[in-house]
């Protein structure tokens, strides 16, 4: 017998909505169909949120790598909270970039306040 999955809300982080419009301000030929492809990933994790890995040393956190092609992407670090029914969507990273280090010092600045 398969278990229901609860269908969240997926919320954006101001921090998460700036890495956006700085992928978007990208402006090469892709942007528009890769803007689809990103946006498609966010809302699946709706339901697809226990399918994130965890971040080492941050348990709170979970990400996925969203990837049309073999080089480049972008991680998607995500925290989830079934008690409010919301997935929180903290940054977007492109995969070259440090996301431990960047996702320790948001998550702290985040408890900090």
């Amino acid at each position: 017998m398969a278990t229901s999955r609860q269908t969240l809300t997926v919320i954006l982080s101001p921090a998460a909505d700036e890495d956006l419009l700085g992928i978007w301000g990208e402006g090469s030929e892709h942007t528009e169909t890769y803007e689809g492809f990103l946006k498609s990933g966010l809302n699946a994790l709706a339901t697809n949120y226990a399918e994130g890995k965890d971040v080492d040393g941050i348990p709170e956190c979970r990400y996925i790598t969203l990837k049309r092609m073999r080089k480049g992407g972008h991680f998607v670090i995500y925290e989830v909270d079934e008690l409010l029914g919301a997935v929180n969507i903290l940054r977007i990273f492109h995969t070259r970039m440090d996301v431990r280090g960047n996702t320790r010092m948001d998550v702290r600045s985040r408890l900090d306040r």
